[in-house]
C-alpha cells in the first residue's frame, strides 16, 4: 500500500470536512490512518483483539461526536494520542496491569516486510537487525518515544503531548536512548553507521520525499 503524506493544510481541510459531516472525509481518514494506528497500538500492548476493539471504539466515538471535536493540523498525532489513552483505560479495566508504569511493558519494535526490500544488501540487513534487537532491550518509555519521534515523525512537543510528559523529558529520553545504542554499537564492534543507517531508514519511511 502506498504511503500517503498530507501537508498541514491538507490535514486541516480533511479534518474540518469530517467535523462538518462529510462522509467521504470520514472514510478517507479511516483508510489513511487505520493501519498505522493498528501498528502503533499493537507495538504498545501486543494484543490484537484489544487494539481492534479500541480502534473500533475510537472511530465510533469520532463519528458520533464529530461536531464537538476540536481542530487539528495533524490528524495522525490527534489519533495516536486518543488511541493511547483508550488502550491505557482498557488495560486498567481488565486489570492486567496495576498502573500506568507497567501498561506498555511488552511494547516491541517490529520489522515489516517492506523493510527488507528497501535495504537490499545483506550486510546492512544484518546490521539493521542487530540494532533492532538492541532497540527492543531499551526501557519501554525509551522505545515508545523513539517510535513516535523516528518511526512516526512526531515532533518532540507532539510526542510529549501524546504521552502526557514534558518536552524536556522527551528530549532527555531520546538522548539517553541514542547514547545507549551508540555504546552498544561500539561494544559489538559494529560500525556506528549501523545506528544511523537504521535511523535514516526510519526517517525515509516517514518522510519519503526528503
Amino acid at each position: 500500500m502506498t504511503k500517503i503524506s498530507l501537508t498541514p493544510d491538507e490535514h486541516t481541510m480533511l479534518w474540518n470536512d469530517f467535523r462538518n459531516g462529510d462522509r467521504d472525509a470520514f472514510s478517507r481518514i479511516y483508510e489513511i490512518f487505520t493501519a498505522d494506528l493498528y501498528r502503533y497500538g499493537f507495538n504498545l500492548v501486543r494484543n490484537k483483539q484489544l487494539v481492534e476493539d479500541c480502534l473500533h471504539e475510537l472511530f465510533l466515538h469520532l463519528h458520533n461526536h464529530k461536531k464537538s471535536l476540536g481542530p487539528t493540523d495533524n490528524i495522525r498525532f490527534y489519533l495516536y494520542r486518543a488511541l493511547r489513552r483508550r488502550l491505557l483505560d482498557a488495560l486498567k479495566k481488565v486489570k492486567k496491569y496495576e498502573s500506568d508504569e507497567h501498561a506498555f511493558d511488552h511494547a516491541q519494535f517490529i520489522v515489516e516486510s517492506f523493510e527488507s526490500q528497501y535495504i537490499e544488501e545483506q550486510a546492512r540487513i544484518r546490521q539493521q537487525q542487530l540494532v533492532l534487537e538492541e532497540l527492543n532491550k531499551l526501557p519501554k518509555r525509551q522505545k515508545e518515544i523513539l517510535y513516535l519521534v523516528y518511526m512516526k515523525g512526531l515532533s518532540y512537543q507532539e510526542a510529549a503531548e501524546v504521552m502526557d510528559i514534558s518536552m524536556k523529558s522527551v528530549y532527555n529520553t531520546v538522548n539517553v536512548a541514542l547514547t545507549s545504542l551508540r555504546k552498544y554499537i561500539r561494544k559489538s564492534l559494529l560500525r556506528e553507521e549501523a545506528l544511523w543507517l537504521y535511523i535514516s531508514f526510519i526517517i525515509h519511511m516517514v518522510f519519503p520525499n526528503t
